[in-house]
């Protein structure tokens, strides 16, 4: 019998996900996730670990809590450990407590993990505070719909009008005009602000703000939709939020194409710079059956005098697979390196070793090019490299008489996250390579995902940018320097 942990995913933002929530959520066996929860956070369980979707919002329910409990029940005979991930925290109309209850009714072993609700970060992430000395000395969280879908949310509408406190609405949205017009009817100034905030804490975030008497028809203009929360009270006049001149791609709104090495260290550059950013195609790494090719060339290293790295990714399997097959690494003691650019150095120096040559341009052009007029005409060359490579490589070194190896060891294939829906409220995306921007549109074209023509494209280098060109689209963003530097450079002279 397997155990369940009832995981609170945050307001939205996966980085509001607590520490013991993703250490869960990377070693679980399935995951059971609603609509409420980041999509992102998803990227980061383990490629076997099994999805299932129950979400639910009002009107459409695609799975009632009935049958929620008999899917978590069922899963705790195939799976060791299960994650029911819930937007926010489990037991803040969560109904973390049903499910808790059907748990212990049936003897299974479960834990709860608490998680930062909604109530209080949404309202936080726009200025909001829900208690502010002077202002207000209470919040009260209400539910904004039944479990029965009735239209009366509750009879204490007398008792509300009068608190001095913050009122916080949660999942109220569709019920905002019963709800304002009640607390006016039982007392509440109609000039109470009111803010209602639209997927808090996430990429397409929205606020509107007014007053009870104002802010239904605000609410309309703006086209605000669920999942939404409604703040009642004179804190939500106040804007709270920072003006540094130094964040400057503040709310600018980023999809990333690329492999979770590359994005991880792009990811950092990006939250300095204040940017909300999503991984929209997942690019991973499959070895090729050619593996096998270069466990036998690692066992006879001797002959050659050069290895040569077009990318990071094949030093990391070079090693791995060095490990794998008992290689002794002295037997690179006499080996020479060369590398495409200083990503592939800062990786070469990770193990160890440092590049004997490196070209004056990040290219496989200027690689090649300039390699072949530095090397020994009798030197053997071993060139592990992804199974796209470019062929101008083999070219260049054929046409200079070179002898080399080439073994294609890894592919590189792509596939749309969940943050696909996203792509429609994107300012910019960014490929992080030629291989990451074939998989992104192969993927939305069949999938029938529409990219607007307003949405930026930045390139991680010019052959990055041909891929693009070749999807008649133009990149307006191009790393002079090809790694993520070169990129974040010119994307922060880009004007945006």
């Amino acid at each position: 019998m397997g155990i369940v942990y009832l995981v609170g995913a945050g307001p939205g933002d996966s980085k509001l996900i607590t520490v013991k929530g993703m250490e869960l959520l990377k070693t679980c066996d399935a995951v059971i996730y609603d609509r409420l929860a980041s999509l992102e956070l998803l990227e980061y369980v383990k490629e076997d670990c099994v999805k299932i979707y129950v979400g639910k919002e009002s009107g459409h329910h695609s799975k009632t809590q009935e049958e929620i409990n008999k899917i978590i029940i069922d899963c705790t005979g195939n799976y060791e450990k299960i994650v029911r991930l819930k937007g926010g925290d489990p037991f803040v109309f969560g109904r973390g407590g049903e499910e808790v209850e059907v748990l212990k009714a049936s003897h299974i072993p479960f834990e709860v993990v608490p998680g930062v609700t909604s109530a209080i970060s949404v309202p936080e992430s726009v200025g909001i505070p829900v208690t502010h000395r002077g202002i207000s000395q209470s919040f009260h969280v209400i539910t904004g719909h039944t479990k029965w879908g009735e239209s009366t949310l509750t009879d204490n509408y007398d008792v509300l009008a009068k608190l001095d406190g913050t009122l916080v609405f949660l999942m109220g949205l569709s019920n905002i005009g019963e709800i304002t017009g009640k607390l006016i009817e039982n007392g509440k100034d109609k000039n109470t602000p009111v803010a209602v905030i639209a997927s808090g804490t996430m990429n397409n975030e929205k606020t509107v703000r007014g007053n009870l008497s104002t802010i239904v028809s605000k609410v309309k203009e703006e086209k605000i939709s669920s999942p939404a929360i409604i703040v009642v009270g004179n804190v939500a006049a106040l804007h709270f939020t920072s003006e540094c001149e130094d964040k400057v791609l503040s709310n600018v709104k980023i999809g990333i194409t690329g492999t979770r090495k590359l994005r991880e260290k792009l990811e950092k550059e990006l939250i300095h710079l204040g940017a909300r950013f999503y991984t929209v195609c997942d690019m991973h790494i499959e070895k090729t059956s050619a593996i096998h090719e270069l466990d036998g060339e690692l066992k006879s290293l001797a002959k050659y005098q050069w290895i040569v790295f077009t990318s990071q990714n094949a030093i990391d399997i070079f090693f791995e697979r060095m490990e794998k097959c008992l290689i002794d690494r002295r037997n690179l003691s006499q080996m020479k390196f060369a590398v495409i650019g200083s990503g592939t150095k800062q990786c070469l120096e990770k193990y160890g070793y440092f590049a004997d040559f490196i070209p004056s341009g990040y290219t496989t052009k200027d690689l090649a090019n300039e390699f072949s007029a530095i090397v020994d005409k009798n030197d053997e060359i071993l060139i592990p490299r992804a199974f796209k490579g470019s062929r101008e490589l083999n070219e260049i070194l054929e046409k200079n008489h070179l002898k080399y190896k080439d073994i294609p060891i890894y592919d590189v294939r792509g596939k749309l996250t969940e943050n696909a829906v996203y792509v429609k409220d994107m300012d910019c995306l960014i490929f992080l390579s030629a291989s990451g921007v074939i998989s992104f549109f192969e993927e939305i074209h069949e999938k029938s995902v529409t990219l607007p023509s307003t949405v930026k494209i930045a390139c991680i280098g010019e052959v990055t940018a041909g891929a693009v060109k070749e999807q008649k689209r133009d990149a307006h963003i191009i790393a002079n320097v090809n790694n993520i530097d070169g990129l974040m450079d010119s994307i922060q002279k880009f004007k945006w």
